[in-house]
């Protein structure tokens, strides 16, 4: 390549079908619908934050230039493979989340025997499964194996009960860190929910006599019992089925028939006791030779692995700051700053944990540290209400103001309730209903020609109905973990206090939020961030002050 192009779009195919357009190329349809979905794979079907009006013009074009509709609706979200599915059961059972400044990251490390395509498609769909913020997947495997395509010894051994069911074996993924070791593993469990080892209450006290064997097989009855749901005295593929969905054990109709024909011996289509027994002896004892084979191996000099990144982040303003493209630089990867991967050569696997943690470490470091504080965007400086003000001076304010609510605070300027429209308007209607009562009392006093009743106020103070229990937000929180208050206490508006103080210091809504995803680049922005300046403001601050001043002489 003798020429090095950079564009500010969201797809390379969106570069490619410009400059085809332009010396006006006439494609045939499958070219067109190549084109197609590498816009569609890029940019998420433009909905990527990172797509631009540039993809979608290009996408419109290769659409009148004969692009297959039809190919487009089959491919452009493709399905997961055996192995995929396999990675993503175990991402999904093994992922582990940290949350910091209110984004989530989930990271999963796995070891394949080999090399599995198409990891940046199960990544996607565990960052929406997930519901995380960032999604790292890393997977090893051996340097050598992967070059081969995968399939050595090792993954020929783990798992296979008998000859047959290495049909069913594709390459085996297993967590390195996870959640729980258990679920793990790779042989796959058949009777989830009952532990052989655990159903004491199901045994007889017969079986201690006959020793070990006859134990595990009173304890092998029990479970067996509990999985035959017709009692027929078989597990019929119905049933094993239903019990390796319930393990969420995802396998293909090809590699299940593979693995029933590895248990049945008799070839009659049902697994018979005895043939669960030859089974589950034959399991443990390749769980034995693996486990002799673990330790051995982790005596030995450890064996050059291979170690594949992939990073996807959602959008969001929260992650805006996020960029994996930069992260995985390191191991020469790259890809876009919300999708990236990477691969590293490492001596050994144990290595690969440290690796993943020092990403995680350098991503809160260098991403997450910049997110916007509530000190940013907060409206500042914020009108507040004294808690001896009357209903009427609280309304007034709310006209004249155009505010929705107002922060409490005492002579310290600490916050001590909040009033909105709501309170406001329930404090009006106990008002006009004070005074009717009033008139009445009036008007029978009059006739009965006995003495009015005592003029005394009947306006209220603020601090008896005002909002007591007030959720406070200090400034040096972020942009996400006020959101996420907000949407707890399903309020909209929060008070902002100095850091480990009640001070107030500025007022946060729905609104200063929203404007802070910059959704529409022509919004105004009317917060202490973007609006003009204190000094700017001054006439309008004066002109404020002399019509209060007005209204209090003509009161």
């Amino acid at each position: 390549a003798n020429n090095y192009i950079v564009e500010n779009v969201g797809s390379v195919s969106t570069m490619i079908a410009e400059r085809l357009k332009k010396k006006n190329v006439e494609m045939t349809e499958a070219e067109a619908t190549i084109l197609a979905l590498g816009i569609h794979s890029d940019t998420g079907s433009l909905v990527y934050d990172s797509t631009t009006p540039k993809d979608a013009s290009m996408l419109g074009w290769a659409m009148e230039m004969g692009a297959s509709q039809a190919a487009i609706a089959e491919h452009a979200k493709p399905t997961l493979s055996d192995e995929q599915q396999g990675v993503l059961t175990q991402a999904l059972v093994n992922f582990n989340t940290t949350t910091v400044h209110g984004v989530s990251i989930a990271t999963v490390l796995l070891s394949a025997d080999g090399f599995i395509p198409g990891l940046a498609t199960v990544t996607k769909d565990a960052l929406d499964l997930s519901s995380s913020d960032v999604f790292l997947l890393a997977v090893c495997y051996e340097a050598t194996r992967g070059a081969k395509g995968g399939g050595g010894k090792k993954g020929k051994q783990n798992g296979q009960s008998t000859q047959k069911l290495q049909k069913a074996q594709r390459k085996t993924v297993k967590a390195l860190a996870g959640r729980d070791p258990e679920l793990s593993s790779s042989v796959p469990q058949l009777l989830p929910g009952v532990d052989v080892g655990s159903v004491s209450n199901m045994i007889n006290s017969e079986s201690w006599k006959g020793g070990e064997t006859a134990f595990t097989r009173q304890r092998l009855a029990a479970t067996f019992a509990f999985y035959d749901t017709d009692r027929s005295g078989y597990l019929e593929k119905a049933e094993i089925r239903q019990a390796l969905q319930s393990a969420a054990f995802v396998i293909s109709d090809e590699n299940f028939d593979s693995l029933i024909a590895s248990i049945d011996t008799d070839g009659d289509g049902k697994i018979a006791f005895e043939e669960f027994v030859n089974f589950y002896t034959d399991m443990e004892e390749r769980r034995k030779w693996d486990s002799i084979r673990a330790e051995m191996e982790g005596r030995l000099p450890g064996t050059p692995s291979t170690m594949t990144i992939i990073g996807r982040v959602k959008a969001g303003v929260n992650v805006r700051y996020v960029n994996l493209n930069r992260l995985f630089q390191q191991f020469n990867g790259g890809g876009h700053p919300k999708a990236a991967s990477a691969t590293a050569k490492l001596e050994n696997e144990s290595e690969a944990e440290a690796v993943l943690r020092g990403l995680v470490d350098e991503l809160i470091e260098t991403s997450l540290d910049q997110q916007l504080r509530v000190g940013d965007f907060m409206q500042s400086p914020v009108l507040s209400a004294k808690p001896t003000m009357t209903e009427k001076q609280i309304e007034d304010l709310f006209i004249r103001y155009d505010v929705r609510a107002l922060p409490v605070v005492d002579d310290n300027n600490e916050v001590i309730g909040l009033v909105s429209y709501k309170e406001v308007s329930a404090a009006k209607m106990r008002l006009i209903n004070k005074q009717e009562k009033r008139l009445r009392q009036i008007e029978k006093a009059v006739a009965d020609g006995r003495k009015l009743p005592e003029d005394r106020p009947l306006e209220s103070a603020v601090k008896g109905w005002m909002k007591q229990k007030v959720q406070l937000a200090e400034a040096s929180m972020t942009m996400a973990e006020v959101e996420q208050l907000l949407l707890e206490t399903d309020v909209g508006y929060v008070p902002v206090v100095a850091e480990g103080t009640k001070q107030l210091v500025g007022m946060v809504t729905r609104t200063d939020l929203l404007r802070q995803h910059r959704y529409y680049s022509s919004l105004h922005y009317h917060n202490k961030g973007f609006s003009d300046s204190i000094a700017a403001r001054k006439p309008i601050i004066e002109l404020r002050k002399r019509l209060k001043k007005f209204d209090v002489e003509n009161e």
